[in-house]
């Protein structure tokens, strides 16, 4: 996978995630809930803190995952073991979100781990680039 597809990647996940919090935010307390200018604090359900706490996290993982996609891609970064990097991130974040949905306690270490690892496999590998 090259670094621009797995930024694509990564960026369809993350507006997936933010598309199923909105998409049940108005389901469960009413479409003129999005329109309103003074939203009252709601009581989330349990699955609705998991949508949120999943896309909360996916965009802070985008301030590591970015960067170094982003710097690989401009550094040039080459080989089959950054492609399959790039990969793992993307399909790891995606398990992640999903794996939060479903409650299942410590499940989702193994997506967030995929994304951490393979974030810092392409750090590395720019850094020998760079030290090169």
């Amino acid at each position: 996978m090259t670094f621009e597809i797995a930024l694509i990647g990564f960026a369809l996940v993350t507006m997936t995630a933010l598309t199923i919090e909105i998409v049940y935010a108005y389901v469960t307390q009413g479409f003129s809930y999005g329109f309103s200018s003074n939203r009252p604090v709601i009581e989330r359900s349990a699955l609705g803190l998991r949508l949120q706490r999943a896309y909360q996290n996916q965009i802070e993982s985008a301030a590591y995952i970015v960067p170094v996609l982003s710097g690989a891609a401009l550094l040039g970064v080459t080989g089959e073991g950054p492609a399959l990097a790039a990969a793992i991130i993307v399909f790891g974040r995606a398990a992640f979100v999903l794996l939060y949905y479903t409650g299942i306690p410590f499940i989702r270490i193994l997506g967030f781990s995929c994304g951490s690892l393979g974030s810092l496999y392409l750090s590395v590998q720019c850094l020998f680039l760079l030290a090169a």
